[in-house]
């Protein structure tokens, strides 16, 4: 914007439009400043220092080979996973905060010790997140409680559907029998078809 239209004309020149250009100038840098500032609450946008004072005013250290976007929303919700933590009915919200997919939560396994608590895991996430898992559980799991994991991978399939037709026909055959005094035996022979059709049908 042009600041020589939102000044007087007796200020749009000279000295006058120099003051007028420095003040602009200086509450434009003011407002970068103060948006910086701002952002630096967001856990997402701050820089990696002030991330690191978020983390620290949160009780939230950095985990080792831990990437800087599990960390930031570990930073992120850390105060509403400490809550949840330990609890069985909510591990699966946990890790779903930080971008992880959790397919089974079990506990109480028949014919296993009741102290095991099995977690299935597609084999992407585990290939992606295995190294922390054991030091994620240490942090959000149950205490006194031993915790497997299981992987499962994920295939997608396709269903068509369909539909099958099915004719058939039948002929019901009298088979006349003449027996006389000399036991011969005349037989009238009749013949008969029997015929059947299936059509199957298939929708792409």
């Amino acid at each position: 914007m042009d600041s020589n239209q939102s000044i007087a004309t007796w200020l749009n020149k000279g000295h006058a439009q120099k003051i007028m250009t420095s003040a602009q100038a200086y509450w434009d840098n003011t407002k970068e400043w103060v948006v910086w500032a701002v952002n630096q609450k967001q856990e997402q946008h701050s820089e990696e220092p002030i991330l690191g004072l978020l983390a620290w005013e949160r009780l939230t250290d950095r985990l080792p080979t831990e990437s800087s976007e599990l960390y930031r929303k570990r930073v992120q919700h850390a105060l509403v996973n400490t809550i949840d933590a330990g609890e069985i009915s909510t591990i699966t919200d946990i890790f779903s905060r930080l971008g992880i997919d959790v397919l089974k939560v079990t506990e109480r396994i028949e014919g296993r010790d009741w102290d095991i608590i099995a977690i299935d895991f597609s084999s992407h996430t585990m290939s992606q997140y295995g190294d922390l898992m054991p030091e994620l559980i240490q942090l959000y799991g149950r205490t006194c409680r031993r915790y497997e994991f299981a992987v499962s991978s994920v295939a997608e399939n396709g269903v068509s559907v369909g539909w099958l037709d099915v004719q058939w026909d039948s002929f019901h055959v009298d088979l006349a029998l003449t027996l006389d005094q000399q036991t011969n035996i005349d037989v009238e022979h009749q013949s008969a078809l029997f015929g059947a059709q299936y059509d199957v049908h298939q929708c792409s």
